[in-house]
This record gives structure tokens, sequence and C-alpha cells, in this order.
């Protein structure tokens, strides 16, 4: 993508000057990035029209949350979605209602505070500003579905007990002798089926679990839990 404009530069030298701080200029570098989407039109017009309709608390509780010991991030793909989650989060660090430098262990974590921070900002606060840019530059489209379809929700019974189970294969992950690859991607594949199971769309929850279980298998993990996770989903209707 190519950077123009006052604004833009703007914004690339404030997330650049955050990514490049030490632990103590982090909040000041925080403040410095919201005063230019402040500052900027373009911003805020940005931002104004991400905010309709938008639920911070709702959006944030599912992006960012504990399974057990562990954090678990789920950042949403769009642009629309993600520019005000972000933007509400580095609002809550300004205002102190969030620690910036916190947040960071527990999402990226890593052998120091520093390099945790440095973690969040080449993934998150970059991925801010290239869904900022994406929409000042290409501007606001909505694109309607391309397939349309009922969906057929989940008991509400079934969430509790599939996300306790879900906990314990996450824990068994992390804890298990596997080659990173392996562990990045059953990550991604359970915070799938976690996103599945919020949803309760029966058909996601179907789906996911089916990748997950057989990925599980391959790698000789959580027979037990799979079992178990299995006849909850028969119990509750959700496989037939």
């Amino acid at each position: 993508m190519e950077y123009n404009g006052e604004g833009i530069e703007a914004l690339v030298a404030a997330v650049d000057g955050l990514q490049s701080a030490g632990l103590i200029m982090a909040d000041k570098k925080i403040k410095a990035l919201l005063k230019c989407l402040a500052y900027y039109d373009e911003f805020r017009t940005v931002l104004v029209y991400c905010n309709e309709s938008f639920d911070y608390a709702a959006e944030k509780r599912k992006a960012f949350r504990k399974a057990g010991d562990y954090h678990v991030m789920r950042l949403p793909d769009d642009a629309k979605t993600l520019v005000p989650l972000v933007a509400g989060l580095l609002v809550e660090c300004d205002e102190g209602k969030e620690d910036f430098i916190g947040f960071c262990a527990d999402y990226y974590p890593a052998s120091s505070r520093q390099e945790s921070m440095e973690k969040c900002c080449h993934d998150l606060i970059e991925r801010f500003k290239l869904a900022l840019v994406s929409l000042v530059v290409e501007g606001f489209h909505e694109e309607a579905p391309l397939v349309e379809r009922v969906v057929d929700f989940a008991p509400e019974g079934l969430q509790k007990p599939t996300e306790s189970l879900l906990v314990s294969i996450v824990r068994a992950v992390e804890e298990a002798a596997l080659a990173e690859a392996d562990r990045n991607d059953l990550r991604t594949i359970l915070e799938g089926y976690s996103a599945a199971l919020d949803s309760r769309d029966t058909l996601m929850i179907k789906a996911v679990w089916l990748g997950a279980r057989r990925v599980l298998a391959s790698l000789r993990l959580c027979p037990k839990e799979s079992a178990e996770m299995d006849e909850l989903l028969r119990m509750y209707l959700v496989s037939k």
C-alpha cells in the first residue's frame, strides 16, 4: 500500500514512534497517536463511520478472552470492526482503564515486557494502521453476503460445558511437546471453534469441530476430551 497525504504520513510516524518506544515512553506515544487520530479530518470521519452501531464492550469481550490460564486473542477480519476496537483499546489505555504494558504481556507473551510490547505493536497496532489507511484510501462500502442462509442456532445450554472442555484442550495443546508450527495451527483452529460456539451457529460449530478433532487425532492429543465433545454435540443435536 502506498502512503500518501499529510494525515497518513503523520499516522505512520505516530505508529512508528510507539513501535520504537521504550516501556517508560509508551503512554506518551499512545497519547501522540490518539492526538493524530483526533487532529486529521480523514481519521475522524472514518472513526465516526466505524463507530455507528459499534458495541465496543461486546467486541472487546469477543476479541480478548481468557481460557483457563491462557489469554486468547481473536481479532476481527474486517477493517470496520478492527479500527474502532483498537482505537477504543488505546483510549482506555490513555485514560488508565487498561494497562497497555500488562495487555501486551498477556496477549503477546515473550521473554521480557519490552519484547512483548514490541510484538504487540508489530502485530496489533500495525494491523490497526493498515486497516485505517485502507478505509481512508479506498473509502467505505458495504458488501452484501454472497450466499444468504437461515442460521440454525444451537441450544444455549451447549456453550458452558463445551467451553469447559475447550479450556482443557487448550491447556493440553500448550503443554504438549509439539512443533511450534503445529501448536500455532491448533491455537488458530481452537480460537475458531470458540468463535463458532459463541455464534451458536450449528453449521459453523460442526464444521470447525470436524477439523479440530482430526488435527488433534493426528497429533494424538486429547482423545478423552474429543470423545466427550462429540457426545455433547450429539446430546444437543448439533451432530446427527
